[in-house]
């Protein structure tokens, strides 16, 4: 570890995206004030950085879950401030570099250097193997997820300011990404120790090292099964190592993140009694996603969704058993006063979302098995397509508490097609249904590669003349301001010479959703 310096500080002000200077704000800083610890200590740099996958269950560090808005989940139940798409339109991705990925690659680091790597400050997370792959394995989420977000990203020149002196780092292509991070995440999994464990710091598996392979192996199959459009060969290729590898199994094994009683943004703030910054009841249920399970007649509906006394909208006139009791907002409507009108009579989210501390999923067992369903069908791996989607229907029925399985995986709309493109579409169709508050950047993933589910404009979104829900985010103001160059750069050699959210990247090349 090196001391705070002029040039890193200036760097940190700069450009985000190279920092390896320390930071005042990062729990891995050897600084010089007396007040602090003046040692790095890889079990706190762990859970920091596991702290900002809040960030992609919910918002981007402010008052908006567009990754729950864009995917036909929930709506806005007080006013129009996002409904015309265009407030929301660049993807700030500072923090993930100078503080997640940071201190993940710290962690590394640390562990492979043999003078430092049997101190207390490492070795009290655990054996040195474990934490590599664990760092190597989070740290491929971050990067899998921002790059599914933008397309382009700084990747194999990413905080070699110090290292390598390199203050702008060029963006390196999604398809590169991809490929790197699979190879990345293979050589991780090889590394874990089953015999060994994290201590308590692992936030996420509590150190069970059988869980972080599974989540390996998941990552893999969730990357692969994106390139059957674009690089089929290579995606069966992948994916079949990962699921021989072994991915998730049981609601235990789900990558889930856990808010705490002091953290904002979570559906506490934006559904809860107490609102944040008095901004309560700013979101219900989308009317796309409430209409989706009355239309399958789908249990899960009373559990997702209220209209009861304890609904953070206040109780509704209904029979909270029946289906048609239950009302979503429309997204992109004209006015407040439009928005209020089905406020009125709109449904919940279901109270168990709205607890200071809430569980969320950022990947689930049950999207897990329904991926695997999907190749499957594809004919990537040697499996019963049918007995996994039906494992991940399950799993999602037991992990929301949900009654009335056998009945509804027996219904007509359920019961999965011979027909190839049909099986295909019921096996996504049931991963939105999974997905409430759940795999928010995996169900826009699946909207962008299946349009499903159908989201149709809104009138606010017609107003703004938009025909097609964004595909990407832009990128940030601040990046532009010190890596114009490299970014422009990519626009051009990646992403159609356009930087808007209407440009695609590069595994979405279906033409099953309208331009814009």
């Amino acid at each position: 570890m090196k001391l705070f310096n002029t040039k890193s500080a200036l760097a940190a002000l700069l450009l985000a995206v190279t920092v390896t200077s320390c930071d005042m704000d990062d729990f891995g800083d050897i600084n010089q004030n007396p007040n602090r610890p003046n040692t790095a200590y890889t079990s706190m740099l762990f859970t920091y950085s596991a702290t900002f996958l809040r960030n992609f269950i919910m918002t981007s560090d402010t008052y908006d879950p567009w990754m729950q808005l864009r995917t036909g989940y929930i709506a806005e139940s007080k006013n129009n401030q996002y409904g015309d798409l265009d407030t929301t339109v660049s993807f700030n991705t500072t923090n993930y570099y100078r503080h997640a990925i940071k201190n993940l690659n710290t962690i590394i680091e640390m562990n492979e250097n043999a003078e430092i790597n049997s101190e207390t400050n490492v070795v009290e997370f655990g054996d040195n193997a474990n934490q590599i792959a664990a760092a190597k394995t989070l740290r491929a989420f971050f990067y899998m997820t921002l790059t599914d977000i933008l397309g382009p990203i700084p990747y194999s020149e990413a905080l070699k300011g110090e290292s390598d002196d390199i203050w702008a780092p060029k963006l390196d292509s999604q398809e590169s990404i991809y490929a790197a991070l699979d190879a990345d995440l293979r050589q991780a999994y090889s590394q874990f120790n089953e015999a060994g464990a994290l201590s308590s710091a692992d936030i996420l598996f509590g150190g069970d090292i059988s869980k972080w392979k599974k989540f390996n192996a998941t990552i893999r199959e969730m990357m692969a099964i994106k390139l059957a459009d674009v690089a089929p060969s290579e995606g069966q290729s992948r994916f079949a190592q990962a699921y021989n590898d072994g991915a998730m199994e049981t609601n235990d094994d789900s990558f889930n993140y856990t808010f705490d009683s002091k953290t904002a943004y979570s559906w506490f703030y934006y559904i809860g009694n107490l609102g944040y910054s008095g901004r309560g009841l700013g979101f219900a249920p989308n009317k796309i996603f409430v209409d989706a399970l009355k239309e399958y007649k789908d249990p899960r509906t009373f559990t997702y969704l209220t209209i009861g006394s304890d609904a953070y909208l206040g109780a509704r006139e209904g029979d909270p058993a029946d289906f048609d009791s239950y009302i979503g907002i429309e997204y992109g409507l004209e006015s407040n006063d439009a928005v209020n009108v089905q406020r009125g009579v709109a449904c919940s989210v279901a109270t168990k979302y709205c607890e200071p501390t809430a569980t969320y999923g950022l990947i689930t067992a049950a999207r897990t098995k329904l991926v695997e369903a999907e190749a499957a069908t594809l004919g990537w791996i040697n499996a019963d397509a049918n007995a996994l989607y039906q494992e991940g229907i399950s799993l999602s029925f037991e992990e929301q508490g949900a009654a009335g399985l056998d009945e509804y995986l027996a219904s007509e709309k359920v019961v999965l097609s011979s027909d190839k493109e049909t099986a295909l579409k019921q096996i996504v169709m049931q991963r939105f249904l999974a997905g409430f508050l759940t795999d928010g950047i995996e169900s826009w993933s699946d909207w962008r590669r299946y349009d499903i589910p159908s989201m149709p404009m809104g009138p606010q979104q017609l107003l703004s003349n938009h025909t097609v829900y964004p595909y990407r985010m832009e990128y940030y103001s601040d990046d532009y301001a010190v890596n114009e160059a490299n970014i422009q750069s990519a626009v051009q050699q990646y992403l159609g010479g356009s930087d808007d959210r209407w440009s695609r990247v590069w595994w979405d090349v279906k033409d099953n959703v309208p331009q814009n």
